[in-house]
């Protein structure tokens, strides 16, 4: 037996044999990774007073509302750090009235918000064509896209905006923005003829 590795041994030279081992560790962690990645929960074991138990530990879930032009509009739970595009796959995809253009597929998604896709009679801005107040955007459909136009309003302050609007069944009024962490009376006086309910 000896002999025979000794053999083979000798066939390699040094560098075949760096390569070979070179070769072996990427396919070992190209491996790990992968199937890792497909790991949804592990399982850990705990000590206390009472004995071992085993804990299973899963990863962070959410709710989101979707509505709007998808083929299945209802509310889908999915992984913490979902986006956007992961949430319509779930709900079947855009119908062909849908306006892709008013959500930000790239999007993370957070709990409890609501998703609304229009349709493409519609503006970005969440109102009709034909309505007058066109260049408005509405507070309470706008996405966190469509919120980002308004001056001053970045991406944490439209999805605080957002969470807001989640949390208090929506905006009653132009003065509740100043509810929401960031606004000041000064955002306010710059944003408040640029919206609507």
């Amino acid at each position: 037996m000896m002999q025979w590795l000794k053999e083979i041994y000798s066939e390699f030279t040094p560098r075949t044999l760096k390569t070979l081992v070179v070769s072996i560790g990427v396919v070992g962690f190209v491996t790990y990774v992968a199937t890792s990645s497909l790991i949804p929960a592990q399982k850990v074991f705990v000590q206390n007073s009472s004995g071992t138990k085993n804990v299973t530990v899963s990863s962070a879930r959410i709710y989101v509302d979707v509505a709007g032009e998808v083929r299945k509009p209802g509310i889908y739970q999915l992984d913490s750090g979902a986006r956007v595009f992961d949430v319509v796959l779930l709900a079947g995809g855009f119908t062909g009235k849908a306006n892709q253009a008013s959500v930000n597929l790239a999007r993370t998604l957070t709990d409890g918000e609501q998703l609304i896709v229009l349709n493409k009679s519609q503006q970005s801005f969440g109102t009709s064509t034909s309505n007058n107040s066109s260049s408005l955007i509405s507070l309470n459909q706008a996405s966190e896209a469509e919120l980002e136009q308004l001056p001053g309003v970045g991406p944490a302050l439209a999805g605080r905006m957002i969470d807001w609007r989640s949390a208090n069944g929506g905006f009653k009024s132009k003065e509740d923005l100043l509810n929401v962490a960031g606004i000041g009376d000064k955002l306010f006086a710059q944003i408040k003829d640029k919206v609507t309910l």
